[in-house]
């Protein structure tokens, strides 16, 4: 079955899905979405959910690229995209990087291209963390704190890079080098080129050109109604066997989803099955049927109905 990655051309995390679909060398559908809400044909297929990247299977939708790397390497195993002998550092450095590296790097890179993006955006993003919209001065003011953080983190990155090997921590790309690279990637995303930042690290940027030659895989451009078409035609898989965990909730629960830290709508519906490290939940559509929601645990509240 063909995946279908629902982004937009600057998101970062859209960056990483798009990198990792070319990891495993795939040809996927491209759907392209709004930056900024309304996204009505997204919504209606996560159920709620507004963030990208969304990969879509058919039935079945994959939310955050946590989730959706798990789900590549489980349908594509080779080449993988985490090592298992590497697990634990990678999550550690997965967590740092998307955390407060991400964050740096978003509002600094964001704030001085205030000007030169959709003002909307600025808008959209302030309501998403349930703040009031920020002013220009107020962005550029943001910028420079962030923009401390940013000198103060990249040594310790460069640092990943300073064995000489060509990738972070094995001897090909995993989660680690993925979430790095969309997250540095991200300083060249806008107008206003922020990636002089990392001029002082050659054996970094050699890294970010090795991760660049990975490339996209092969996409397919392809409307929003053609790929809700697909889900509406198509069964969900089959749930997965389920883990004992006394914490969650039974199978067939009402229960609601929802990304921690924003101001958004939950997806709802019935839990239907879980691991360690995601949940699936079932939903129907009166215009896609049935479908079948993935997101993970970790960042996110469940919550019974």
């Amino acid at each position: 079955m063909t995946p279908i990655l629902h982004h937009y051309d600057f998101s970062p995390f859209a960056e990483k899905a798009r990198t990792m679909l070319g990891r495993k060398g795939l040809r996927w559908g491209s759907v392209e979405v709004s930056s900024v809400m309304p996204k009505p044909d997204l919504v209606a297929l996560t159920g709620g959910y507004r963030h990208v990247p969304v990969l879509q299977f058919g039935a079945d939708v994959y939310c955050d690229t946590r989730c959706i790397a798990r789900e590549l390497d489980r349908r594509v195993p080779a080449p993988p995209l985490s090592d298992p002998a590497h697990a634990a550092l990678e999550t550690a450095i997965e967590a740092w990087v998307e955390g407060e590296l991400f964050w740096g790097i978003a509002r600094w890179a964001s704030g001085v291209n205030a000007a030169t993006v959709d003002p909307a955006l600025h808008v959209d993003r302030a309501r998403l963390r349930g703040k009031a919209p920020p002013s220009p001065e107020r962005l550029q003011a943001v910028a420079r704190r962030n923009l401390r953080t940013v000198r103060a983190a990249l040594p310790a990155v460069a640092g990943l890079t300073a064995h000489g090997r060509d990738w972070l921590l094995g001897d090909a790309p995993g989660r680690a080098d993925f979430a790095v690279f969309h997250t540095l990637w991200f300083l060249s995303a806008f107008r206003i080129d922020c990636s002089a930042e990392l001029e002082p690290y050659p054996a970094l940027r050699a890294w970010m050109a090795r991760m660049a030659a990975i490339g996209h895989g092969t996409p397919v451009p392809m409307s929003a109604a053609e790929a809700l078409a697909i889900a509406a035609q198509a069964v969900p898989d089959a749930p997965r066997p389920t883990v004992v965990d006394d914490a969650m909730p039974p199978l067939g629960t009402p229960v609601a989803v929802r990304p921690d830290g924003y101001v958004t709508d939950p997806v709802e519906g019935l839990l239907v099955g879980y691991d360690v490290d995601d949940v699936a939940i079932a939903r129907h559509d009166a215009r896609l049927g049935d479908t079948v929601v993935h997101l993970p645990r970790l960042g996110y509240t469940l919550s019974e109905r």
